[in-house]
């Protein structure tokens, strides 16, 4: 991989809890955890994109993004790039490099 691939600025995010006044666990808002350069790219041709949700067409538009490893990388978070949200479903290692994660995510808030 080129390093000059990784030329867009993603923000992670996880999901705060906190308890609240009867000690329950409540998820808020989402905080910024790292943020680093990588790239974003489609993945593969789908034959139909579109999906029924509630009785609204929507888009699935799944993605891969390629980062440098970093170890605080975790699936149940969500990635930002200019403005633009990507729900990560899985990582792993990209072909024949540990340098760098491959990560499959859905973008999210899009619609068709």
């Amino acid at each position: 991989m080129k390093i000059a691939k990784l030329n867009k600025r993603i923000i992670f995010q996880r999901k705060v809890q906190y308890q609240d006044g009867e000690g329950n666990w409540v998820e808020g808002d989402w905080e910024d955890a790292f943020t680093v350069w990588g790239s974003i790219d489609g993945v593969g041709s789908m034959r139909n994109p579109e999906v029924m949700i509630a009785g609204a067409i929507g888009v699935k538009a799944p993605r891969k993004i390629t980062i440098r490893t970093n170890k605080q990388l975790k699936r149940d978070m969500r990635a930002v790039c200019d403005s633009r949200i990507f729900e990560v479903l899985d990582f792993d290692y990209a072909k024949n490099s540990k340098a760098y994660f491959e990560i499959i995510c859905n973008e999210v808030g899009i619609n068709g």
